[in-house]
């Protein structure tokens, strides 16, 4: 379970990934500023992999499922409050879903295009800011 300081850490970017699953399309400056919520937070790739697909795409990717899903944005606080329950009371089966082949590809099969989008962007702002950051010195 995560203590109160990683659940902070990831809040934002739970709030900034879960517009993955709008019934919306998302155009380059929303990646990017999905992104740059998810260079910030200082998690690993691997571990923003985790979060996208164990923390975020088992609360709402029945959105895009939906015939009249959520297109203005998730409730912050049911969002949250959610990713917190599966984590606390169903950390085995939020896993096992997300990490079962089938179950996995229903959850992501409308947001992978934009993940490998994220991760390049990620790199490149991390990059950006390192290089920004040596410059200064």
């Amino acid at each position: 379970m995560l203590d109160e300081s990683q659940i902070q850490r990831r809040r934002r970017v739970w709030i900034a990934l879960s517009e993955l699953w709008l019934d919306t399309e998302l155009a380059n400056e929303d990646l990017e500023r999905i992104a740059k919520v998810m260079a910030e937070s200082k998690l690993s790739i691997e571990e923003l992999r985790q979060v996208y697909l164990v923390e975020v795409a088992p609360v709402v990717s029945l959105n895009l499922l939906s015939v009249a899903g959520a297109w203005a944005g998730f409730d912050e606080e049911w969002l949250c409050s959610q990713i917190i329950r599966n984590l606390r009371d169903r950390p085995r089966r939020t896993r096992f879903w997300a990490g079962f082949p089938l179950t996995r590809r229903l959850m992501v099969y409308a947001t992978e295009r934009h993940w490998t989008k994220l991760v390049e962007l990620v790199l490149r702002f991390r990059d950006d800011n390192l290089a920004a950051q040596m410059g200064e010195i």
